[in-house]
């Protein structure tokens, strides 16, 4: 019989259709296979085909950016479908800085002098607990003139890169295989200069991005990424962008980036070095001040970004036309995106025709600051065509709030009820960190949480697990409170407990006494306080509306002069929905309320044995 017959590549399997074949064979049709030396040798044929399947599988796995493993690989495919990997991002942060000089030093020995200088480099310092130390640097030296009145310079919008900048000199040679790769694997190439020196003639480069606009006297350079996970700088040849000839010095200055852990930082100490137009040093009477804390910070790109990246950024061809478009470009220019989804003008509510409407959630907080707002709108605009305007719009975070009552059975675990609480907590926060949430257009969905929490412990027997949707609407103390609440899932009507609740709060004309907003399940919002007998005491009024089939609150005319125990004037909407699946519209962000998350961890008397009758067992109800 031939050995035509492959179906399995494991060793055993392999080794097992050897001996069908050899056993088909006159010579071994009786011969004992085990524990003979044939066997050995069947060992050593098995391992042979089963490496070299191995080998096969995996080099064909290297040759398509889906199934690639290795980095270079999958940046060399990339490469192919024009795409260079992000490299690392330094944070940017942008400070005022005031510098009161002395009476006496000018330049004729009276009054101020005329100006003051910051020395480019190191500018501003963190230093936190557990040595979490940042610097950030400026680029260039910054001058100011100095108020002849008071004496004071006063540095306005200076943008700080965090990190010291870094300047590689390369010198070209004859050698036609010379390459230009930087030292420092976390270069920040975004903010990365690029000088040609020639005889006496320095020239700045810019990097190419569109090679329709390139000719042969272009000086601009190309970006790639090296196998060492370097940023590599490609010249011209002539044809594409101005060649490098023999002795040209090249020199790279950029940034080094420490990743995301300095983004949100607060409480910068000045490092700079100063000095005066007569170029005597300035230590004192410098005030700094933090004007849009630190951003951007990220990680060169990852494997797993990159392939998703890639071939999007390549059905875009540099252009934002559709909304896909936007959402594969836009990380290029703000990494420090967590999840972002765009969507036409006209789905929005009410319709914004003739706009792309783009969500981004960064992944320090929860909506994108002013000036990053400005910047990522500035820069998109240029890759936008005809007359579609993009508008930046912040996320409306759905926070999940449960609360779980679990039950165990004590016999099949040593751990106590608090252990299996902490446990329930851990896979939850575990889980609220993966890929199934903190996204847009995601989808909770309860039945998987009932099985993620009765797997996580051997003893967990069953639980009932409540919903809740929850808003945090930030409130503007002593104003107006008029404010649309859109939910994006249907809300539960109760004629008997209402669905709607929210924290505490102090009113206008309501003196010291704490306030709550609730429903009656007929669609109207009724405004109360809690007796001290523990009743509810409601104010009358037209406070709002509850849609429930559209899942909407409106509030009419608050003036909440306090949230209660609230540092950032945040009151929680909660309503309970209609469904315990709930979807993400448009700009609604899903997340996990961890922060609000209830976990009981009760004992099974049935299961455990110690009330097999069910006499007086209770279970929790499933409804809030």
């Amino acid at each position: 019989m031939a050995l035509t017959k492959v179906n399995s590549l494991e060793f055993n399997e392999i080794k097992a259709q050897l001996k069908a074949y050899l056993k088909g064979q006159s010579e071994f049709s009786d011969y004992d296979f085990e524990g003979s030396s044939l066997s050995t040798l069947l060992d050593v044929l098995a391992y042979n085909s089963y490496y070299s399947a191995v080998n096969a599988n995996l080099a064909i796995n290297e040759n398509f950016l889906d199934t690639a493993v290795l980095r270079e690989n999958v940046v060399k495919l990339a490469k192919l479908i024009g795409y260079t990997p992000r490299s690392a991002r330094s944070a940017r942060a942008t400070f005022t800085v005031v510098i009161q000089t002395t009476y006496g030093t000018g330049s004729n020995g009276r009054g101020y002098p005329e100006s003051v200088q910051i020395n480019k480099g190191v500018f501003a310092s963190f230093t936190g607990e557990g040595g979490a130390n940042f610097v950030f640097s400026i680029p260039k030296d910054l001058i100011v003139s100095v108020n002849t009145l008071d004496g004071k310079a006063t540095f306005t919008g200076v943008e700080t890169f965090e990190g010291i900048f870094i300047t590689d000199t390369f010198v070209k040679t004859e050698s036609e295989r010379q390459r230009f790769v930087l030292g420092n694997l976390a270069a920040d190439t975004s903010a990365m200069s690029v000088e040609v020196t020639r005889g006496t003639i320095t020239d700045a480069y810019l990097m190419a991005t569109d090679i329709t606009a390139v000719n042969n006297i272009s000086k601009v350079f190309f970006l790639e990424e090296s196998e060492s996970k370097r940023p590599e700088l490609v010249f011209g040849d002539g044809v594409l962008g101005e060649k490098l000839v023999n002795g040209d010095v090249i020199e790279v200055t950029y940034p080094t980036s420490s990743g995301s852990a300095p983004n949100g930082l607060t409480g910068f100490s000045f490092a700079g070095t100063v000095k005066d137009s007569r170029n005597a040093p300035i230590t004192s009477g410098i005030s700094l001040t933090l004007t849009a804390r630190p951003d951007g910070g990220a990680l060169a790109e990852s494997i797993d970004s990159i392939k998703y990246s890639a071939p999007k950024f390549y059905s875009s061809f540099g252009r934002a036309v559709t909304t896909k478009d936007y959402e594969a470009i836009i990380p290029q220019i703000y990494p420090n995106v967590q999840s972002i989804v765009a969507f036409g003008g006209e789905e929005a509510d009410p319709p914004e025709y003739g706009k792309v409407i783009v969500v981004i959630k960064p992944k320090n907080a929860d909506r994108l600051s002013i000036s990053e707002k400005d910047a990522v709108q500035k820069k998109i605009r240029s890759y936008s065509v005809g007359a579609v305007e993009p508008k930046i719009m912040d996320p409306s975070v759905l926070y999940i709030d449960l609360s779980s009552y679990v039950y165990f059975n004590p016999n099949n675990t040593r751990r106590t009820q608090a252990e299996i609480n902490q446990i329930i907590y851990r896979t939850l926060e575990t889980l609220n960190a993966s890929a199934e949430f903190n996204k847009f257009g995601g989808k909770f969905k309860y039945s998987k949480i009932q099985k993620i929490i009765d797997d996580a412990e051997p003893s967990i027997t069953s639980n009932i697990t409540k919903v809740k949707m929850r808003k945090n609407v930030p409130i503007s103390l002593n104003q107006r409170f008029n404010y649309k609440i859109c939910y994006g899932n249907r809300i539960n009507a109760q004629l008997e407990t209402p669905t709607l609740s929210t924290n505490g709060f102090k009113r206008a004309d309501g003196g010291n006494q704490v306030f709550y907003l609730n429903d009656d399940g007929l669609g109207t919002i009724r405004l109360y306080y809690v007796t001290t007998n523990g009743s509810k005491q409601y104010i009358g009024g037209n406070w709002g509306t509850i849609d429930y089939t559209y899942g909407e609150v409106r509030i009419n005319d608050l003036i909440i002069t306090e949230v209660v125990n609230s540092t950032d004037n945040i009151i929680q909407f909660s309503v309970i929905p209609e469904s315990n699946d709930l979807v993400s519209l448009r700009e609604t962000y899903l997340t996990l309320g961890i922060d609000n998350l209830v976990v009981n961890v009760l004992e099974d008397e049935i299961s455990s044995g110690s009330n097999t009758s069910g006499t007086g067992v209770v279970p929790e109800s499933s409804y809030s």
